[in-house]
């Protein structure tokens, strides 16, 4: 149990660090990250990595995927974890690309700026909707 909360927390602060940037006020991603098969690849990717560099237990993967898929899309995270394992299983090119590439990338330092960097590139800031007083 304690070994699972260690790796969620390290995970998960790595996943929101590299969203940060993007993020709105309330802490949301832009919305249009949520029709990106790459943002969702890499994420699944990231998490396979971490699990193979710690020889951690199938289980605590599925924990980990639904852990940051929720930190990174909130409400939306149970329909984008769907969506994200029909673009596997139709083997979605930039989802397969992402994938590869957050498994190969994830070492046991977590950086994740090459998936920060694209996202910036690809996706505006989140902005919260403000009404005047």
């Amino acid at each position: 149990m304690f070994k699972a909360a260690k790796h969620k927390a390290i995970l998960l602060q790595a996943v929101s660090d590299c969203f940060e940037p993007l993020r709105s006020d309330l802490g949301n991603v832009h919305p249009d990250m949520r029709q990106s098969p790459f943002i969702s690849g890499a994420i699944l990717g990231i998490c396979r990595g971490y699990v193979d560099q710690y020889r951690l237990k199938e289980t605590l993967f599925n924990s980990l995927v639904d852990n940051v898929f929720e930190e990174v899309f909130r409400s939306q995270s149970l329909s984008m974890q769907t969506k994200a394992e029909q673009w596997l299983n139709e083997a979605q090119t930039d989802f397969m690309n992402a994938y590869y590439q957050g498994k190969e990338k994830t070492t046991k330092s977590l950086k994740l700026d090459w998936l920060s960097q694209y996202a910036q590139m690809h996706f505006k800031k989140a902005s919260t909707l403000q009404q005047p007083l």
